[in-house]
């Protein structure tokens, strides 16, 4: 049965395509710019630098200064220690993929690494601070106010989902042995690269999907129906949420002033952040193998649900005034 469903699936895909091309191809293009311009200059040179780190064995050096209450706090390896501060600096999935090469190069687990892409895919401040700050928000103050809202929240979902046993400390033999510095080198900008084809890859197909979602009506009937939903949490038009629980960058672009209240849009930018997006998942999928897929996605529902829990909590707190200057 569930092999008939992705045939007539994909039988479906193929003959919208077909009567959809040019719209199709002009979201590809429109995708492709975005990658060239946005997606991959913010995660190649992350990329490259989380691959040097695991190989030459910083992970595990920074791990040992973080040892004790990494592993006490959060109950996951000390090497997991330089995947969280990735993850908060690169943006996903930067965080996953370092997580996937600690596994791969036998710093940690299977269950370990998925238990740290679980909590260390999250977005850096680029993206929080620039592209929501000044691009949505129009304000510094505000990008600041919902990287802060991330951290916190990240390490909170870190707390909520961590293992039950804390782990044992690393033995000198885990330690990999440091290869040697031109051989490092090439395989981390050649793995770099693979891993920014891959993401972007994704941003092009849901790009796609959207398109022909709007093409059919498909788009906006479920607009339709979530309208009421969206207006109980102050939003006068959804359609920012339902693309950006997709592929976040186009959600984004619609949270405008007219989509609802200052208050309204900073929550819905933190779980919408937080989530990531369908696109995001996969991405992660794509970098890690496969390794942690319903362990990130585990992780990301709580992620987005908690940051939206602390944006609406610190909305209390924070005055609007700050939020709303440069």
């Amino acid at each position: 049965m569930r092999h008939r469903l992705y045939r007539a699936g994909c039988l479906i895909f193929l003959l919208l395509l077909c009567q959809h091309t040019s719209d199709c191809a002009a979201a590809v293009s429109a995708a492709l710019q975005l990658c060239l311009t946005s997606v991959i200059p913010a995660l190649f040179p992350f990329f490259a630098a989380s691959t040097l780190a695991v190989s030459c064995g910083m992970a595990q050096t920074i791990g040992a200064l973080c040892a004790v209450p990494f592993r006490t706090l959060f109950h996951l390896p000390a090497c997991g220690a330089a995947v969280l501060f990735v993850s908060f600096l690169g943006g996903y999935p930067a965080g996953a993929r370092m997580a996937a090469q600690l596994y791969r190069n036998g710093q940690c687990t299977r269950e370990q690494a998925a238990d740290l892409a679980a909590v260390c895919n999250n977005t850096g401040p680029a993206f929080l601070i620039g592209m929501c700050g000044n691009g949505v928000f129009h304000s510094l103050h505000a990008g600041i106010f919902l990287y802060c809202v991330h951290i916190l929240s990240a390490v909170l979902t870190a707390l909520v989902l961590r293992p039950k046993n804390i782990p044992a400390p690393a033995k000198p033999d885990d330690f990999p042995q440091t290869l040697r510095a031109a051989p490092l080198f090439v395989q981390a900008v050649l793995s770099a690269g693979c891993a920014s084809l891959h993401v972007s890859a994704f941003v092009l197909f849901f790009s796609v999907i959207l398109s022909l979602a709007r093409q059919t009506g498909l788009f906006s009937l479920v607009l339709s129906v979530s309208a009421p939903l969206c207006s109980a949490f102050g939003l006068s038009d959804g359609t920012g949420v339902l693309i950006g629980l997709l592929e976040l960058t186009q959600g984004l672009a619609h949270l405008t002033p007219h989509a609802g209240t200052l208050a309204a849009r900073l929550t819905t930018v933190s779980f919408l952040c937080a989530f990531g997006g369908v696109s995001v998942l996969f991405q992660t999928a794509a970098v890690t193998d496969g390794l942690a897929f319903r362990a990130c996605l585990r992780g990301k529902l709580v992620h987005a649900l908690l940051a939206a829990l602390v944006c609406a909590a610190a909305l209390h707190v924070v005055p609007t005034s700050w939020l709303e200057s440069l």
